[in-house]
């Protein structure tokens, strides 16, 4: 038998798993797009969430800054660190939803900045396990907030937004406040801080739109005051 008979016979064998042991791993789901899939690039899955960076020559020490609507967390490392495990919430599934704005910024000798790092990272509740499903967007629930809101945003809902590259949502209270919000991505989640801020109680009209494309999603909210509240006449 000649090389390349005894090559043939081989790679024949290999495909065929003639006298050949392996394995084969289960499937694993990989987005390749951070721009079209940038909602399940930016959400987070589990309550041990794995940062990892490259930590520049020039830098002597860093500090990580987590910002988010119900709270915020500071740490700082001294030494050259390439990663960093934050737990997002203290139990297995969160409590509420949440959006988190990630700094990590980088110092060198006499606390110079020598370079910065930003993320954004979003916890919802639907993404672990069973929630409920109101299937019904005229019932009540669709139209009240009570606590800081996620609202999720997404240029491929429709066809005529899909090419676009950024968005912009719009809140304004009836008679009250009203606000621009530019939308760096055109797939993601904004939070909508509502406890502890200036906006108070009331109705809120909303507005998505994504620049430069046709078209708005538009919503009426409305918070109204904790506690029980009497009707009297």
């Amino acid at each position: 038998m000649n090389k390349t008979s005894a090559a043939a016979v081989l790679t024949a064998a290999v495909m065929m798993g003639a006298g050949t042991a392996g394995a084969v791993s289960d499937p694993v789901l990989v987005d390749l797009s951070p721009h079209t899939d940038n909602g399940r690039w930016t959400t987070v899955f589990t309550n041990e969430v794995p940062l990892q960076w490259d930590w520049p020559a020039t830098a002597a020490s860093a500090e990580l800054s987590i910002v988010g609507m119900n709270g915020s967390f500071v740490t700082n490392f001294t030494e050259v660190t390439s990663n960093w495990l934050w737990r997002a919430f203290a139990s297995d599934v969160p409590s509420a939803e949440d959006t988190y704005s990630l700094t990590l910024t980088f110092c060198g000798s006499g606390e110079t900045v020598v370079g910065a790092l930003t993320s954004r990272l979003s916890v919802v509740t639907g993404a672990f396990g069973e929630t409920p499903v109101d299937p019904d967007p005229s019932g009540p629930k669709w139209a009240k907030v009570k606590e800081n809101v996620l609202l999720p945003y997404d240029a491929g809902w429709t066809a005529a937004t899909a090419g676009a590259a950024t968005g912009q949502l719009m809140i304004a209270q009836a008679g009250g406040a009203a606000q621009t919000n530019a939308l760096a991505d055109a797939v993601g989640h904004f939070g909508w801080k509502l406890k502890h801020s200036d906006w108070g109680y009331g109705t809120f009209n909303l507005a998505l739109t994504f620049p430069g494309t046709e078209g708005v999603w538009d919503a009426t909210l409305t918070r109204v005051p904790d506690g029980v509240m009497f009707s009297v006449r």
